[in-house]
C-alpha cells in the first residue's frame, strides 16, 4: 500500500477533479480575447492513463504560445511533506470521535467492506474525516484502474524544464479548504454517494476522458456537474462557481499584462452557465474555441 503522505497527495489531486457518445471534435482549449490581448483556457484532468497521452496538438500548441503557466494550485507545494502533514491535522475528525461513530452500522460496514477490496487497512484512516476515507478510496480505485500522471501535474513538469514562469489560481491551503467544505456535509450520505460512485468507476471515467480528449463539454456538463447539482447545490457552489468567479478577475487581470498567459483549469469549471468561457463572456470579453 501506498505511504500515508502519497494518499494524501493524491487524495488532493483528486479534489480538483472535476470534471460519453461524443459528438464534438475540439480541444478544451479557449482563447479569451480583449483588444488585442489573448489569454489561452485549457481544460484538464488531475488523473489520467499513460495510454490518454498525447493530448489533441491544440494543448502543444497554445503551450508553445505561453510564456506563464496559471494552474489551479502549486503542484510542487502540494506534494511537500510539510503540505501533507497540514492536510492530515486538518482532515482529523475532532477529539473523541471515530469513523465508526460519525457514521451508523450499516454504511461503516460498507465503508469496510470497500477498503478491504482494496487492500486500506481501514485503521490507519480511522480517526479521519469520512469525506477524506471516501477521496482516498477514490484515489486508490482510479490507481487500480491504471490512472497516474494528470495533465496539470505534466505540464507543470514541462513548464518547468521549457524555462517558463508558473503561476497559481489559489494556494494550497485554499484548496484544502474546498476540500474541508465536504466534510460539512451528512457523513452517511456523503458516504452512500461516495460509494455508489466508486462501483461505476471504470465505465464514468471511460466518458470522461473520451467527452474530455473530443472536448465535450455538455457532456462534461451532464457527467459532473448535474449530479453535483442534485446531490448539493451549495456543494456545486462551493467547489465551482464561486471559484470560477474569482478566477474571472484572475483572467481579467491577465488581459492587462504584456506576458501571454495559458491558464490550465479542472475540465468541468470550462463547462456549463456558470464556466470561465460563459463567465468572461458575460463580462464583455471576446471568447471562442482555439
Amino acid at each position: 500500500m501506498k505511504t500515508l503522505k502519497k494518499i494524501v497527495s493524491n487524495t488532493l489531486m483528486l479534489a480538483a477533479l472535476a470534471v460519453a457518445p461524443l459528438s464534438l471534435a475540439d480541444a478544451l482549449v479557449w482563447q479569451a480575447s480583449l483588444g488585442d490581448k489573448t489569454v489561452y483556457l485549457a481544460g484538464t484532468i488531475h488523473m489520467l492513463k499513460p495510454s490518454d497521452y498525447p493530448l489533441p496538438e491544440e494543448y502543444e500548441q497554445v503551450f508553445a504560445k505561453a510564456d506563464t503557466i496559471v494552474l489551479e494550485t502549486d503542484m510542487q507545494a502540494t506534494q511537500s511533506p510539510e503540505f501533507a502533514m497540514l492536510m492530515s491535522q486538518k482532515m482529523r475528525l475532532p477529539a473523541g470521535q471515530s469513523l465508526s461513530t460519525v457514521l451508523n452500522e450499516e454504511v461503516y460496514a460498507q465503508v469496510q467492506a470497500a477498503a478491504e477490496k482494496r487492500g486500506l487497512p481501514l485503521q490507519a484512516l480511522a480517526n479521519y474525516q469520512p469525506a477524506f476515507v471516501a477521496l482516498t478510496l477514490y484515489v486508490m480505485e482510479l490507481q487500480t484502474l491504471g490512472f497516474a500522471e494528470g495533465v496539470d501535474a505534466k505540464y507543470a513538469n514541462k513548464a518547468s524544464e521549457a524555462g517558463k514562469v508558473l503561476a497559481a489560481l489559489e494556494t494550497p491551503e485554499q484548496q484544502l479548504g474546498f476540500m474541508l467544505a465536504m466534510a460539512e456535509l451528512d457523513a452517511n450520505d456523503f458516504m452512500r454517494y461516495s460509494l455508489a460512485d466508486i462501483t461505476t468507476l471504470p465505465e464514468l471515467m471511460g466518458q470522461m476522458v473520451s467527452a474530455f480528449k473530443t472536448g465535450d463539454a455538455e457532456m462534461l456538463y451532464r457527467l459532473g456537474a448535474e449530479p453535483m447539482i442534485d446531490y448539493s447545490r451549495a456543494l456545486y457552489d462551493t467547489l465551482l462557481t464561486e471559484r470560477n468567479q474569482s478566477w474571472v478577475a484572475d483572467i481579467e487581470g491577465y488581459l492587462t499584462t504584456p506576458e501571454t498567459e495559458l491558464v490550465m483549469v479542472g475540465a468541468l469549471h470550462l463547462a456549463g452557465p456558470d464556466g470561465l468561457p460563459a463567465l468572461l463572456a458575460q463580462k464583455g470579453i471576446t471568447v471562442k474555441r482555439f
